[in-house]
């Protein structure tokens, strides 16, 4: 329990899981009169931007000079953080009268979740954020269309029975994780 303990604290993970219900919570109810698929979708993106906070440790050359199995830490990290993620809206929004299907609400955690890993990994921890909110904010901006590509970028907001909006979000959840896992935040 040592092990997972020092982790937790490196990466601020206690603190993550005391801020997480209640950002959940603060952005449902600021935004969820009415829940549409822009309100669920940001709210699941709140839910995102907390986790980002623990994607790299406090002492880059003491993780890099240990010999422990950082990839699979990182990896049980961001699939843990990721769950609770969306647990947390998931249940924050049965407090109304509407809600959205646990296939949306994890479809846009996770895609967010390994933007955010994507980013971690390639311009730093510290950058982690940007990464889904650049996303979420030009799919929320694009005019309406159908097109392949319009798809492709309105993942967030697309309906959760769409395939190529799911395959958007698993591609990038799937590349994300791998990216972070193997190589960590860059520093």
């Amino acid at each position: 329990m040592r092990p997972f303990a020092l982790y937790a604290r490196s990466r601020g993970v206690p603190a993550g899981l005391a801020v997480l219900p209640v950002v959940a919570l603060i952005a449902w109810s600021a935004l969820h009169s009415p829940w549409t698929p822009l309100s669920a979708s940001l709210t699941s993106l709140a839910a995102v931007l907390v986790i980002t906070a623990g994607l790299a440790g406090q002492d880059p050359e003491l993780e890099a000079s240990t010999a422990v199995p950082w990839p699979l830490w990182r990896l049980g990290h961001l699939l843990l953080a990721t769950a609770l993620a969306a647990i947390s809206v998931l249940l924050v929004q049965e407090l109304g009268h509407e809600s959205f299907g646990v296939m949306f609400v994890v479809r846009d955690t996770a895609g967010m979740a390994g933007l955010a890993g994507l980013a971690a990994t390639v311009a730093g921890a510290r950058f982690a954020p940007a990464a889904p909110v650049l996303w979420w904010a030009v799919s929320a901006m694009m005019p309406p269309g159908q097109s392949m590509t319009w798809r492709i970028v309105t993942w967030p907001l697309g309906p959760s029975d769409d395939s190529v909006t799911t395959w958007t979000a698993a591609v990038l959840f799937v590349s994300g994780i791998a990216a972070y896992s193997a190589r960590g935040g860059r520093r």
